[in-house]
């Protein structure tokens, strides 16, 4: 079911994108999701829960302008500096950036 819900909203976000966040997000995936946005303004992003809904692991897919020319590890610590607060409270996190 987990799987499931990130494969539906990636499927969902590829057809058209918004700034704002998806209706149907838990809040603190569209906590990550307005963060991320206000930070690096992605043409891309999926934001999942893959805790169980508890907030502890969370599937990221984030592609924006800001990382043209950056290597990923880069783009992982530019992601990773916007949520540094919400990883400190997380098990895990998974995270694919891309420039595209």
């Amino acid at each position: 079911m987990l799987l499931s819900r990130f494969a539906r909203s990636t499927v969902i976000s590829r057809a058209f994108y918004s700034t704002e966040a998806p209706a149907s997000l838990s809040a603190g995936e569209k906590h990550i999701y307005q963060k991320l946005t206000e930070a690096l303004s992605p043409h891309k992003l999926q934001v999942a829960d893959v805790s169980g809904g508890c907030g502890s692991m969370y599937a990221i897919d984030i592609a924006a302008k800001k990382f043209e020319g950056t290597s990923i590890v880069k783009q992982h610590r530019m992601v990773n500096e916007v949520l540094k607060e919400e990883i400190k409270g997380m098990h895990g996190l998974q995270l694919k950036t891309s420039a595209k």
